[in-house]
């Protein structure tokens, strides 16, 4: 856990209008996929930004290759070799952006934000994310969130029941998305 609050402060070029340059030697990931349900295939790639630990992601609206029509400048953590991003479409049709610390510290945790199309914009709509301690077998948890809902299943240590939560944070824009997993993920 302190691991991931020391990485959020990893992302400070979300919300400031910095968007990075898209270098094809920078790119990490690629999907295709309907993500905005138009019908027309699109593409999503994320690549290295500014600083080189953020990953930014593009979408590409209806095959079009020149300007992207969404950036998030500092969408996921990029780690060492390993650890790099990666991008899914899931079975419904909205982006995953998938990240993880798999070799940094005791505190390891894999991440899950999933993209969705919602009323004209590209909408963070939920967050899985898990942890465990690598120290500690009993120290670990998973808390899936729907942003839509404000509701999330929580599941701490080694064998915990399932607990239903409600979480402040709502959908917002993807690009304004300040890294940040729900504080109600990890009661004291």
């Amino acid at each position: 856990m302190r691991v991931f609050l020391l990485l959020v402060g990893l992302f400070p070029t979300v919300g400031q209008g910095q968007t990075p340059p898209l270098e094809p030697e920078k790119t990490l990931a690629t999907v295709t996929g309907d993500i905005n349900g138009n019908g027309i295939p699109d593409k999503a790639v994320l690549y290295r930004g500014t600083p080189d630990d953020n990953a930014a992601l593009a979408i590409f609206e209806d095959g079009q290759n020149a300007t992207p029509a969404f950036v998030a400048p500092a969408i996921a953590w990029v780690g060492g070799i390993g650890q790099q991003p990666d991008l899914a479409i899931s079975p419904a049709g909205s982006l995953q952006v998938l990240s993880m610390n798999e070799a940094i510290g005791r505190d390891r945790w894999h991440q899950t934000v999933t993209i969705a199309w919602r009323k004209g914009r590209y909408m963070l709509a939920g967050i899985t994310y898990d942890w465990y301690d690598t120290l500690d077998p009993a120290a670990q948890g998973l808390c899936d969130v729907n942003l839509l809902s404000g509701k999330a299943d929580l599941f701490l240590g080694e064998n915990g029941p399932k607990r239903r939560i409600r979480v402040k944070l709502g959908a917002m824009p993807a690009d304004q998305w300040d890294g940040s997993v729900p504080s109600e993920c990890f009661p004291d």
